[in-house]
């Protein structure tokens, strides 16, 4: 039995948000939960267990994120209690770094160019870029933003419920406030900051990144698209017509973005995806996705 509900209200009870990741035959499933919370990986064809491991953490919503390949692949967890690597192969733990943010981690981790970058942004909103080559227990003291495993950090900056961009050696970090931190991947050094909208517009769902720009819908279905790059240049705003909460997803030249009663595909005229899967039954209109935001 896997309860959710919020560690400080455990009658307040939410849904799971994490999702399972499949890589090399295997998936990996992270249950954050009130007891008994593990961090597993399965064997994809079966569902037979590999390896488990307890996890002392609270309920959260992070999707886990594999880094590397064969001996040196890891699974690395955005937590509260403590964020981590662990080896794909063993679950033997690799690094780990202490309340390093806020407390129900959303945004999964990302990863690039030798490093893993975190944020989690509930009350206080860091930004951490961990190598991913750091061992045994890297959290920073109090007074420095690096040390042996952490490249660089900022405390500010960081994001509550979107996971981060990183493309070109930039990193991109909205928050849900719609406020665009935009860092120098390698350095920490802050490129601009910029907000989305002067409207007060919330945004839950991350945003994606296609053709040299981004892509970031608030709550309210405006579609905010924003040029890749050193400067802030809002390119045009497009209304969705109605609440999205969800983030969108990109195949094949094609933006899907799911609305609270629509799937909309956006694409050049007359573009349709290739070998299109025969629709079985008619499909029904999705119910209104979860938020999975904690109470404020």
């Amino acid at each position: 039995m896997l309860d959710a509900g919020y560690y400080m209200i455990p009658a307040a009870q939410w849904g799971f948000a994490s999702s399972p990741v499949i890589e090399d035959g295997k998936v990996v499933v992270l249950a954050e939960v009130q007891k008994n919370s593990f961090l597993a990986v399965l064997d994809v064809a079966t569902g037979e267990e590999i390896w488990k491991i307890e996890r002392d953490d609270v309920p959260s919503w992070s999707t886990p994120t594999v880094i590397g390949r064969g001996a040196e692949a890891q699974i690395v967890i955005n937590g509260f209690k403590h964020t981590g690597g662990y080896s794909f192969t063993t679950g033997a733990e690799r690094w780990r770094m202490s309340k390093y943010g806020g407390d129900v981690a959303v945004p999964r981790p990302v990863a690039g160019d030798g490093m893993v970058y975190l944020t989690n942004g509930h009350g206080r909103s860091p930004v951490v870029a961990v190598r991913s080559s750091a061992r045994g227990d890297i959290t920073l003291a109090a007074d420095k933003t690096s040390n042996q495993g952490v490249a660089w950090a900022s405390p500010k900056g960081g994001a509550y419920m979107q996971t981060p961009i990183l493309q070109d050696g930039r990193l991109y970090v909205c928050n849900d406030n719609g406020l665009l931190s935009v860092f120098d991947a390698a350095t920490g050094e802050m490129i601009y900051k910029a907000r989305l909208t002067k409207s007060g517009e919330g945004f839950t769902a991350s945003g994606v990144a296609a053709g040299g720009h981004l892509y970031y819908p608030s709550e309210n279905g405006e579609v905010h698209v924003v040029k890749a790059g050193p400067s802030f240049e809002l390119l045009g705003v497009h209304s969705l017509g109605e609440v999205t909460m969800a983030t969108p997803a990109i195949a094949e030249n094609i933006l899907y973005f799911r609305t609270r009663h629509h799937l909309i595909a956006i694409g050049e005229t007359g573009q349709v995806p290739q070998n299109p899967e025969p629709a079985s039954e008619k499909p029904q209109p999705p119910q209104s996705p979860a938020r999975g935001r904690s109470p404020r």
